[in-house]
């Protein structure tokens, strides 16, 4: 039995996705200057926290964004 063909992601999800994906690209570079900047531990302890959290958001929407080219 072959697995489902899964939905295409409609215009209006992937423009969004997209969207995101850029806001989240410019807030990680944004984030990465800072804790380049700081000498705090604790200030770059937070900043570790929070670009973890954010590249992982910017994983997801990779994922939606930019769909994997399936060969058949």
């Amino acid at each position: 039995m072959t697995a489902p063909i899964a939905a295409p992601i409609a215009q209006d999800v992937l423009a969004a996705a997209t969207l995101h994906l850029d806001v989240l690209e410019e807030f990680i570079a944004v984030v990465r200057r800072r804790m380049a900047s700081t000498t705090d531990t604790f200030a770059r302890d937070s900043l570790t926290d929070l670009l973890l959290n954010l590249t992982e958001q910017r994983d997801g929407y990779q994922a939606l964004a930019m769909p994997a080219i399936v060969v058949a």
